[in-house]
């Protein structure tokens, strides 16, 4: 078993060690995380308003080290290891997994690249709040065996590492399963002789008698947040909380399954296809592992291969039920709106557990393993790489924006739009919101009521927009002020540009091997122009209409 958890540590760490040399903020990142001691942040807005308490704790004490990034990537890092791990013993210990499935069945969980935020910062308490149910879950199996002080250590334990994993909301549908699974235990446990109605009923009232804090556990956190840390104002608004029609669940369910697999299977041939150098790596790694961990050679039971597919149908129905109540779906083209799909690596290594299971009748255990197993972390590993590669050289644009604006003197601006022109180049890209440009802005000039927007990424309106945005109750944009002397910045691709690979591999050239001055790399990435002035193609926050050509 150590040899399997330590293959399974390995091959994790290799696969998410770019998000080591990832140091920089993306999205909502820049409105809770201070990239420097001096950079001002108002977070008071997670506690009132948006009604994110254990977020606010993270936030608070990853500020309060002065190294939030550090804080945080070791965050992500620990909810990776910690839960892949709980959940291979947990898997291994109830006899549902063989030990090769339950390695490979956890990496595949927790490569999932239809989720493309394993970089961002302050989603890195998503991840370890998803790593949490799994160490709470191998827990709650020590403590259904254990005895006296030890049973109640654990039980205080899995109840504390429940109510941290509800940070993520949607990790109350695992935790449902969490339960089902005592339940289930409870059950086997009963005596046979009472009949499948009385024994079932037994063993829900021995659970709910037994295990009261756990049963509870959600009611209360969902109370104490309506309670005490109601959503108001423009969080309230975000959620537009009803109950959907079959049409809607329908198209909701599609939308979930495009971003959440289709799209994730089309993007990863297709890069596999135009740079396979990621793919053939993952290939390595994830052969050097299969060989290390010898799959087993017996085959299933007929019963236990029908097991998993049902499972992942019902799980990836519930799991995206409250985002589809919420209003809420994902989108696989905006990394950022990938931030719902965390969970969904559950269903798919669940159903690519059935087709295993299947398709080792017909070709034997160690086959099976090989071509579904190893062929599946290769293509989750190597998109997991590519998205990596993206989000870095996001960040690497930001920081040669942010270098060259401290290099030069603020203008007499305090509303900036951002005429990004670096996405020329023949690499993916989304636009900067307006939280990453403002955040540079204030990062280059110090704290000052700026506002930045991406020209392309904002309606004409945007002024208005944010100045309401602004006065909302529990807003996060009380410091942006849109009504300031304007001016555009014009970012275009410097001497140094190049591809998102080629411009990583460089980076990573310059930072592991000192082959460059990385500050001197980034100095030759873009190149920038401030043009002091009304801002064309956007209306002036007094609403006026004025007949302006927009500079794109």
């Amino acid at each position: 078993m150590l040899r399997a958890i330590a293959i399974l540590i390995v091959v994790l760490l290799v696969a998410h060690a770019p998000m080591l040399l990832n140091d920089g903020l993306f999205m909502d990142d820049w409105l809770v995380l201070k990239p420097r001691p001096d950079y001002f942040v108002d977070i008071d807005f997670l506690l009132n308003g948006a009604g994110h308490p254990i977020f606010f704790s993270y936030d608070t004490f990853a500020n309060w080290t002065g190294a939030p990034v550090v804080v945080m990537v070791s965050l992500a890092l620990a909810g990776i290891v910690f839960g892949a791990v709980c959940l291979m013993l947990t898997a291994t210990r109830l006899d549902l997994l063989d030990r090769s499935e339950a390695v490979v069945f956890a990496l595949f969980v927790w490569t999932y690249p239809g989720y493309q935020l394993w970089a961002g910062k302050a989603n890195a308490v998503y991840v370890f709040s998803f790593g949490l149910l799994f160490v709470g879950a191998w827990l709650l199996t020590l403590a259904f065996s254990a005895q006296g002080w030890r049973r109640v250590l654990l039980r205080v334990a899995c109840a504390c590492l429940f109510v941290l994993s509800f940070a993520l909301n949607s990790t109350v549908v695992l935790y449902a399963c969490v339960m089902l699974g005592l339940f289930v235990a409870t059950w086997r446990s009963g005596a046979v002789a009472h009949g499948f109605i009385r024994r079932a009923w037994l063993a829900a009232w021995r659970c709910a008698l037994g295990y009261p804090e756990l049963i509870a556990l959600p009611l209360v956190y969902a109370g104490t947040l309506g309670i005490w840390f109601k959503r108001i104002g423009l969080y309230a608004q975000h959620y537009g909380a009803h109950l959907p029609t079959l049409g809607e669940l329908a198209n909701g369910w599609k939308a979930f399954f495009d971003a959440g697999y289709r799209d994730v299977v089309a993007h990863a041939i297709g890069a596999a296809i135009q740079v396979p150098a990621s793919f053939i790596l993952a290939a390595v790694l994830v052969g050097v592992a299969l060989l290390l961990l010898r799959p087993g050679t017996e085959a299933t039971a007929r019963r236990a291969t029908a097991l998993p597919l049902i499972l992942a149908v019902v799980l990836f129905l519930g799991l995206s039920s409250p985002y589809l109540i919420a209003g809420l779906r994902p989108s696989s083209q905006h990394f950022y709106e990938s931030r719902h799909l965390l969970l969904f690596g559950v269903p798919a290594g669940l159903a690519l557990l059935a087709f295993k299971r299947q398709a080792e009748r017909w070709i034997g255990p160690t086959a099976a393993v090989a071509m579904l197993f190893g062929l599946g972390s290769i293509l989750w590993i190597g998109m997991l790489w590519n998205d990596y590669v993206f989000m870095q050289a996001r960040t690497l644009k930001q920081e040669a924006l942010t270098r060259s604006l401290a290099d030069r003197i603020q203008p007499a601006a305090t509303v900036y739009a951002l005429d990004d022109r670096f996405f020329d180049y023949r690499s993916r890209d989304v636009p900067f919101g307006l939280a990453e440009v403002t955040g540079m802005l204030r990062l280059a000039w110090g704290n000052q009521p700026f506002f930045g927007f991406a020209l392309r990424a904002e309606r004409p309106d945007i002024l208005q927009e944010m100045e309401w945005k602004r006065a909302a109750p529990g807003t996060a944009f009380r410091h942006f002020d849109p009504s300031g002397p304007q001016a555009t910045i014009s970012l275009t691709a410097g001497s140094g540009a190049a591809s998102d690979r080629a411009l990583v591999r460089r980076y990573y050239a310059c930072r592991l091997l000192a082959r460059c001055d990385v500050a001197e790399f980034l100095a030759q990435l873009a190149q920038v122009k401030i043009t002091v002035g009304p801002i064309a193609g956007i209306l002036p926050l007094n609403g006026a209409s004025e007949d302006v050509s927009p500079s794109r």
